[in-house]
């Protein structure tokens, strides 16, 4: 994907999304999929239709259509994250293994603690 800079955001997601710039992340600050299982997802309606924030911003940057059944992995870690350098796409039993093992190594950091 072609480079993609903050100031190229559409002024309507700029002004929603807050930098972490010691992180680099472009946090979404609108409207969320909730609180429930899967929930967390920045959401905004966009071309008519409410969709997930990242997305949104993956396609306006450039990034290459997702194939039927990938979806958006947050290599931050951050689902309000919207910063495409942040994003990969890979297809979901990956995307579950990856989460597995990345909540196993949380719990196993907390543990050592």
């Amino acid at each position: 994907m072609a480079p993609f800079s903050f100031d190229s955001l559409p002024p309507r997601l700029a002004a929603l999304t807050a930098l972490d710039p010691g992180k680099g992340r472009w946090v979404w600050q609108g409207a969320d999929s909730g609180s429930g299982r899967g929930g967390g997802y920045g959401r905004v309606k966009w071309q008519g239709v409410t969709q997930a924030v990242h997305k949104v911003v993956w396609h306006i940057a450039g990034g290459r259509p997702l194939r039927k059944g990938e979806q958006l992995d947050h290599e931050c870690r951050v689902r309000r994250c919207c910063n495409p350098t942040h994003l990969r796409p890979m297809f979901q039993p990956r995307n579950m293994k990856l989460a597995h093992a990345r909540r196993r190594a949380d719990f196993s950091a907390e543990a050592v603690r």
